[in-house]
Parts: C-alpha cells; structure tokens; sequence
C-alpha cells in the first residue's frame, strides 16, 4: 500500500528538480550577456581613461584651462558657423528692405494721382517717398549692423587663437572678405565712417586682392575725411591728429586713383595736384601759427 504514495513522490521531486535546473540555466544564460556587456563598457572606459570620472558636465574654475578649448579646430568650426549665422540674418535684412523699397518706388509710379491739381502737390509726393526710403533702408542697415558686427567679433575670437586654421581655411578667408564688405558699405551709408577705417585697413592686408581692390581705399579716403573735419571742428584736439587724418586721406585717395586710373592717367596728375595744394595749405597754417 506504501508503494504507489512512495514513487509518486520520488516522480514529483524529479519534475520539480528539473523545473529548478532548468530556470537556473535560464537565469546564467540571461545574465551571461550582461556581464559580458558589462565588462565591454568597463574595457571602453580604461581605454578613453575615463575610470570613474564623470566629466561631462565638468566646468573649470580656472579661465586659463578654458581657454585650451579655443586652440581646437571644433571650437573655430563652431564660431565661423555662428559667424555665417549672423552674416545670413543680416543679408535677409537688407535684402528684404531692397525689395520693399522697390515696391514703394513701383507702386508710386504706377499710381494715377487724379487729386494732384498742382506741380507742387507732386513734388511734395515725391519729397515724402524719398522720406519713407530712406527711413526704410536706415532702419534695415542699422539691423543689418548688429549682426555683421557679431559676425566680426566670432572671427576675432578664432584669429585670437588659432592663427593656422586662419592661414590655411581657404572659405573662411572668402567669408571674411565678404563680410569686411557688407560692413563697411552698409556702415558708410548710416554716416558712421569711423569704425569703416579700422575694418578697412585690415581688409586691405588680407591677400594680394584686397590690397589692389579700388573701393576699400574710396571708402577709407572718405572716412578719413570725416574724421579730419569733425576733429578740425572739435575743441581740445591736437594738430597733429587732423594732419595725420589729412595724410591718410590723401595718402588713400591718391592710391584709389592709381588702381582705377593708372600713374600716368590725366585723372592721378590732377588728383595728385589736389593733394599736394591741400598739404601746402596745411603747411601754411602751420607755420603762421
């Protein structure tokens, strides 16, 4: 009678022993692939000599440690990036404001104007169109500036820096001439000639193109002119800095003539007589004084 109730617990144990091995080994082959992935990350880690170290969002309290970051190329890549950004903005200002000067200009000639009755009624028509264009591009330039001057000052931030990726980064030297131009035209048409003439002379020594390009020395002849009349009407001002404007305006004018016209041209002997009759007349102030 003890039989049947002994074998049919000896068959129990053995399922249940089975049951058991089997979750065991489904548990070691489960838990075999992390610890390998484990001990991958761990060998990664000695690798890149990270250990323990979260570095991520480490920040140095020393300046100078930050600053190693410049010298790398990412960190240029990055500015001139951020420099063409706000190149692009600017250009979509100006851009934008050309064509809305256009429509003005187009929807005033297209226009009948059957209530004008007078010549006068007319010129005062005309007289408040040229009113709104030239509020339109004053407002638009000056944007325009905020940009371009952000763009000047991520380039200083590499040339501070990394001279070679200057040298030898072919687009950003094309980059950086383009955007000297777009600042100093739109700067000389709001009147404001004296940040032209520092950008200007940096223009010019930028490669053997820019050192004959004609326009950058009409536009530093005429910045230097308005320098040199706002200083001879300034109080407290020395002689030799209105003599000195005057030198560099000459000197500049005279070089302008010369690449457009040649040193043998009609148009450089009498600009060179100009020249020379403005320095006498200095000279003659000078000495009565």
């Amino acid at each position: 009678m003890k039989t049947p109730i002994t074998l049919n617990r000896l068959y129990k144990m053995l399922i249940c022993g089975a049951v058991a091995a089997s979750c065991f080994y489904a548990s070691d082959v489960n838990a075999q692939p992390k610890q390998e992935q484990q001990q991958q990350v761990v060998g990664e880690e000695n690798q890149n000599g990270i250990t323990g170290w979260r570095i991520k969002d480490f920040q140095p309290y020393i300046k100078a440690m930050k600053d190693l970051e410049k010298f790398n190329i990412k960190y240029a890549d990055d500015r001139l990036k951020l420099a063409r950004d706000e190149y692009s903005k600017a250009l979509d200002i100006l851009e934008d404001m050309e064509q809305d000067v256009r429509r003005m200009v187009e929807k005033n000639k297209q226009g009948k104007h059957l209530n004008e009755r007078w010549h006068w009624q007319e010129v005062d028509r005309l007289n408040q169109l040229n009113r709104r264009v030239i509020m339109r591009k004053q407002e638009a330039k000056t944007k325009a500036v905020t940009y371009l001057t952000r763009s000047i000052n991520y380039l200083d931030g590499i040339e501070e820096v990394n001279k070679e990726y200057v040298t030898k980064n072919k687009t950003y030297k094309e980059f950086k001439i383009k955007l000297f131009q777009v600042y100093v035209s739109t700067q000389h048409d709001l009147h404001n000639y004296r940040p032209c003439i520092p950008v200007l002379e940096r223009y010019i020594t930028i490669d053997s193109r820019t050192k004959e390009d004609v326009w950058a020395y009409k536009y530093l002849a005429s910045s230097y002119a308005s320098v040199e009349g706002v200083l001879a009407k300034s109080r407290g001002v020395s002689e030799d800095q209105i003599i000195h404007s005057k030198q560099k305006k000459n000197e500049y004018l005279l070089t302008a003539v010369k690449i457009e016209y040649g040193v043998q041209s009609p148009e450089y002997k009498h600009m060179k007589e100009v020249v020379e009759r403005d320095e006498m007349r200095t000279q003659r102030l000078n000495d009565y004084q």
